[in-house]
């Protein structure tokens, strides 16, 4: 029996991989901030006969504090993790700031992502073989604003959300150097259209036909996704839009945009933790 991780694993995407595995008999760890979610999960568990083998932990993680206090609970009752789901992700509509002064969108969907890879990283490495899926829109073209990277003076919704994805490409290449062991495998993925209810509404016009045409079942998003987490590929980091292998060579994936990232990255984090 694996333990999988899932964050955002109540609701949409990450609730629909989080059935799957209880479904194959592996105990799943769900993170998200709906209470009502998590009940709603867990009433699903017991209908599989598998709420013994579900945990959900309700949690704020667009905030660095509560992404340690989540941290330090998982090393204490959940030493040893098989797999790190990131699914959690919330679109804004409009500029939407934390109680730390980050940008929602930024926080969520990068900087909790970033935080988890790094303080969890010791739980992966004492499994057989540990995986970090980080769903997110992996491959998108386009460059990074570093000189507004939170969107504070200019908000676009769209916009944003290709901004976290190429964040996260970023970041997964900064871990796979910086892993001196090497035994995580990291994989970027992107699901493309799925159902989800965070989509609903969502973008402009052409962007709402596109998920009423395109859009797939939840249940069909989740097998690809399940399918790489069983066979990774034999490389610290890939990345995929769906099926398809997505070049490590493309702009999006630059070494050197990685590591400058993750120096800012940490100098955030710092500047953060110093306050509270």
């Amino acid at each position: 029996m694996k333990t999988i991780l899932i964050t955002g694993g109540a609701n949409g995407l990450g609730k629909g991989l989080a059935l799957h595995y209880l479904a194959k008999g592996d105990r799943v760890i769900t993170v998200g901030s709906s209470a009502a979610n998590g009940e709603s999960l867990y009433d699903e568990a017991k209908q599989l006969g598998a709420e013994e083998r579900m945990v959900f932990l309700q949690a704020d993680l667009s905030l660095v504090k509560e992404n340690m206090r989540i941290i330090g609970a998982l090393r204490n009752d959940h030493p040893a993790i098989d797999a790190l789901v990131f699914c959690a992700t919330r679109h804004c509509k409009e500029y939407t700031e934390t109680a730390e002064g980050l940008e929602f969108s930024f926080a969520l969907d990068y900087l909790s992502r970033f935080i988890l890879s790094y303080e969890l990283k010791e739980c992966l490495e004492k499994t057989g073989r540990p995986v970090i899926m980080n769903v997110c829109g992996t491959g998108m073209k386009g460059y990074l604003n570093w000189s507004d990277m939170q969107h504070k003076k200019s908000f676009n919704p769209m916009k944003v959300m290709m901004h976290g994805s190429r964040l996260n490409d970023l970041s997964g290449v900064a871990f796979a150097y910086y892993d001196i062991i090497g035994k995580i495998n990291y994989v970027l993925y992107n699901p493309m259209a799925v159902q989800t209810p965070g989509m609903t509404g969502f973008g402009g016009s052409m962007m709402r036909l596109y998920y009423k045409l395109a859009a797939r079942p939840i249940e069909k998003a989740v097998i690809p996704i399940a399918e790489l987490m069983e066979n990774p590929p034999a490389k610290r980091i890939s990345s995929f839009k769906e099926r398809k292998k997505v070049s490590l060579e493309l702009p999006a994936f630059d070494k050197d945009n990685a590591l400058k990232l993750y120096e800012i990255t940490r100098q955030i984090i710092r500047k953060i933790e110093a306050v509270e």
